[in-house]
């Protein structure tokens, strides 16, 4: 089944929190809540589904549950479950 394209908008406060969330370097979430962050934040700059699928070597239906995830709770629906500290 083909999905028409799509795209996630967000108003300034958003796109700078997420922006500001990628910038952070090292994030208590893990490398997979970036890789979630970038595939929302590619999304917003208005790739297709399937360039940041390729891009970031996921599978389209993984980014779709993250954008849906993203559109559901924001930030926190794509930073896991999991926080790490450093020791």
């Amino acid at each position: 089944m083909v999905r028409p394209h799509f795209f996630i908008s967000l108003e300034a406060k958003e796109a700078k929190e997420l922006s500001s969330f990628l910038a952070g370097g090292y994030s208590r979430y893990g490398l997979r809540a970036r890789r979630r962050a970038q595939g929302v934040w590619f999304s917003y700059k208005m790739m297709t589904v399937p360039e940041i699928a390729r891009r970031l070597r996921v599978s389209e239906r993984h980014l779709w549950n993250w954008l849906k995830n993203y559109q559901a709770k924001g930030l926190d629906g794509i930073k896991g479950k999991y926080v790490y500290t450093k020791l």
